[in-house]
């Protein structure tokens, strides 16, 4: 008797096993594992962009200058602002 219940389980191991080879095949085929990782580093990408042209704004805005004139603040903080 302990011999059929041990073979159930077994059993039922193999086909776990098996669907989990599945999924992470499907995964794999699917590049759904590295799409997050793209993703986020884009978004901070994308914030890091937005929060330096604030800084440059708040620079030309506290150096009184015009942000559109040749020599101003966008051309002396070039490194920083684009």
């Amino acid at each position: 008797m302990d011999m059929k219940g041990q073979g159930a389980i077994e059993y039922l191991l193999i086909i776990a096993a098996a669907i989990l080879v599945v999924a992470i095949v499907i995964l794999a085929l699917t590049g759904a594992l590295g799409s997050g990782q793209d993703q986020s580093t884009q978004a901070i990408t994308d914030q890091n962009t937005q929060q330096n042209q604030l800084r440059c704004m708040n620079d030309c805005n506290a150096l009184g200058t015009d942000k559109t004139a040749p020599g101003s603040c966008y051309v002396l903080f070039s490194t920083e602002c684009s």
